[in-house]
């Protein structure tokens, strides 16, 4: 009979194992910085899709001196397509994003998912930032009545990209959202299946007959 004195000690029940706060800094800076990365490459593909702008005059439609594109209704379509392109690359690189996030947080999916949301809005506004830099100024600050065209030819003032509206920049974090969790549920589905594959090698093995030793040697002349 085991005396009670040889019995090794019960593990206390508060042990918690630390959490690798290195790891998750590493995964949140790398998140935050992509990013940006990714918020500058968007505000640059989007002026580079939306340019070259149209060109104005400052012309007076009853309300005052205000900038307007007379050539044609094709320039005031091109002048609305900014919104509407800051969206779809929004929508795009946000699903890059999430999907990048998904894989270097595989192992600090909470992490990844905090610094998303919070990498998901710079990167909104990185874009928004880095296009309209690169954009000609507002015409409408030229709409004096100093600079009003009464007859021809008149000076022309070049457009400039702009977001009407808070929905465009939505598109970012939505994006990014949605990229995380399809990421992570490939990657879970993946990885099952995987772990399946490895189980069922494992249990082949086991059931494969073992050759005896007897077979393997040589017949006695």
């Amino acid at each position: 009979m085991i005396e009670q004195d040889t019995l090794p000690p019960p593990a206390p029940a508060d042990e918690r194992r630390p959490l690798p706060w290195r790891a998750i800094a590493v995964v949140v800076v790398a998140v935050i910085a992509g990013s940006a990365a990714l918020g500058a490459l968007g505000g640059w593909l989007w002026y580079r899709w939306w340019g070259p702008p149209n060109t104005g005059a400052i012309v007076d439609l009853g309300y005052g001196p205000t900038w307007y594109d007379l050539s044609s209704d094709a320039g005031l379509t091109h002048q609305f397509d900014g919104p509407a392109q800051y969206a779809v690359i929004g929508l795009g690189l946000g699903i890059v994003l999430g999907v990048l996030a998904a894989v270097l947080g595989r192992r600090q999916a909470l992490a990844a998912m905090a610094a998303l949301v919070v990498g998901g809005a710079l990167a909104a506004y990185l874009s928004w930032a880095v296009g309209t830099a690169m954009s000609p100024p507002d015409p409408e600050r030229y709409a004096t009545e100093a600079n009003l065209c009464t007859k021809g030819p008149c000076e022309e003032y070049p457009a400039a990209i702009e977001v009407s509206g808070w929905t465009p920049f939505l598109c970012w974090p939505i994006g990014a959202l949605g990229g995380f969790c399809a990421a992570i549920a490939v990657m879970s589905f993946t990885g099952e299946v995987r772990r399946q594959q490895v189980d069922q090698q494992q249990a082949g093995n086991w059931l494969e007959p073992v050759k005896s030793d007897r077979s393997e040697q040589s017949p006695l002349l």
